[in-house]
């Protein structure tokens, strides 16, 4: 999978001791370029680690042993979080592009293969587990948003699944 570069100034360099175990799901709440221009801006005070494109591009804000400013409001999580740790230090976060209407947007078989290939690598990387103690929306953090919007998490799970399966040459 190609990845394009953005530099953003809106992480921190390392995790104060703590590894990625957890992937945090977003929606982007625009297009693609906005989101890299958003991104890009000291005002904005955030990032993520990737973003994935309705048509499968995929674009890199943060590498992964960095800490990316994406899901720091905890408000009546109802994932199992670190106590008193900013989520942000043990989590990755994937934009999903959504062209400014996360609810209701279509959601393209490439956009899911593209993001479901990232989880798949992602979670080699880190060892973190395919499954939705480890793989959460947005929303699971901070009870406040309705992000990631329609993504659908458990396709996104399924679909790394099996490509992990293909990957190991076991059976799906």
């Amino acid at each position: 999978m190609q990845v394009a570069r953005y530099p953003t100034p809106n992480s921190t360099p390392g995790r104060s001791g703590f590894t990625p175990r957890v992937v945090v799901v977003h929606t982007s709440e625009g297009i693609f370029s906005s989101v890299v221009s958003w991104f890009a801006d000291p005002r904005s005070r955030v990032s993520a680690h990737y973003l994935v494109a309705l048509d499968g591009r995929v674009a890199q804000f943060v590498e992964e042993g960095n800490t990316a400013h994406h899901a720091g409001r905890v408000r009546n999580p109802t994932a199992q979080l670190v106590p008193d740790a900013n989520p942000n230090l043990y989590t990755i976060g994937i934009e999903f592009e959504d062209r400014g209407d996360p609810s209701s947007v279509r959601r393209p078989d490439e956009q899911y293969r593209a993001g479901a290939t990232l989880l798949r690598a992602i979670s080699l990387r880190w060892g973190i587990d395919l499954d939705r103690g480890h793989v959460i929306g947005h929303r699971e953090i901070c009870a406040t948003k309705s992000c990631p919007g329609n993504v659908d998490i458990d396709r996104l799970i399924r679909e790394a699944r099996e490509g992990l399966m293909g990957t190991l040459g076991g059976e799906g």
